[in-house]
């Protein structure tokens, strides 16, 4: 998702001893990707940190775009890398949030308000990095077209530094279906599409069957938490749409409930009627706690709040530093309450 016109960024510069004392590293065996008919196993303690969202109070910083610290069991998982080279390292420095546990990335979709900070903490991390996977969903690197550009230049950046991350010593490894990448950690993959939830942007171009149309972002992927009490979902854009990201994660690798709903909706500039219609879809599903940021949009977010009888408690902005954490529920940042 590219920011709005007349968005605000901020940046702060970061000395290279101020990253070197967040990261550092451990490492953990790789995982081969498991039979989607598995089923093997929970999760039992959860925290979410959003590292890089639009809202940000105290020295951390606010942009355009999205990460989340997940750390499940011992293990943790970076979501998406945020739009900035410096934006995740910083926050994690102010919040004091640990990122030495990291051993894979997910990354949503190719954008790159959720990819920039990829090879920047990889950098950060020199010879001490222990991230060893990037999960990503097919599509992700297909090539890309913007109209108004050259008509030969490439508009997918991920194409050219998947290299980059090969030569670091990463495995990329494209996923077609959902698969647990980690204890109780489940990625998507690419989301079916029942429903027409259209929230990508219309200007980018993407080769189908021979011919430049509007780029659907087919990679677009989720993250879900399997828990006792239920999934805890991520979205970066939600570009496959909100309502069929949770229809596929109940049909597709649990059918529990919605314990909780975080990330980026798309619903920004949603007219009414999609509001309204998101919010019923929503309601049928059952969303027991909502920590949405980034593409959402404020007023988008209060709408699902009231129509989804949740509460200041169990329905808040995702802003830099809050947290969901299972069996507490949402820690929201001042900013954010």
């Amino acid at each position: 998702m590219l920011a709005p016109k007349g968005a605000t960024i901020m940046i702060i510069p970061l000395s290279i001893a101020s990253i070197a004392t967040v990261l550092t590293a451990i490492s953990i065996p790789g995982h081969a990707e498991e039979d989607h008919n598995k089923r093997t196993g929970v999760a039992q303690n959860v925290t979410v940190t959003i590292l890089s969202s639009n809202l940000a109070n105290g020295n951390s910083v606010g942009e355009w775009g999205l990460s989340a610290l997940v750390q499940a069991d011992g293990a943790c998982v970076l979501f998406d890398a945020g739009r900035h080279p410096e934006t995740v390292i910083h926050n994690a420095e102010v919040l004091g949030a640990d990122l030495s546990c990291i051993t894979d990335l997910v990354l949503s979709h190719h954008h790159f308000d959720h990819t920039t900070g990829v090879l920047p903490i990889l950098e950060a991390l020199g010879n001490h990095s222990s991230i060893e996977r990037v999960h990503v969903a097919r599509g992700f690197f297909r090539p890309r077209r913007v109209p108004s550009r050259s008509g030969t230049e490439e508009a997918n950046q991920m194409i050219q530094e998947r290299q980059s991350l090969e030569n670091a010593g990463l495995e990329v490894i494209i996923h077609d279906g959902p698969s647990e990448i980690l204890q109780g950690v489940w990625i998507t993959g690419p989301v079916p599409r029942p429903h027409s939830e259209e929230n990508y942007p219309v200007q980018v171009r993407i080769k189908e069957s021979g011919t430049w149309v509007a780029d659907w972002v087919p990679e677009s992927q989720g993250l879900t938490i399997v828990t006792e009490e239920g999934h805890i979902v991520l979205l970066g854009c939600g570009h496959s749409g909100v309502v069929n990201m949770l229809t596929h994660v109940q049909s597709a690798i649990s059918d529990r409930p919605i314990q909780a709903l975080m990330g980026g909706l798309h619903l920004f500039n949603a007219t009414d009627q999609t509001l309204g219609w998101t919010t019923d879809r929503l309601r049928e599903i059952g969303v027991k706690h909502l920590m949405a940021g980034h593409c959402t949009g404020i007023e988008p977010l209060f709408r699902l709040r009231t129509g989804l009888n949740l509460t200041r408690q169990t329905a808040v902005v995702g802003a830099v530093g809050s947290q969901f954490v299972l069996g507490e529920g949402i820690r929201a940042t001042a900013i954010a309450m």
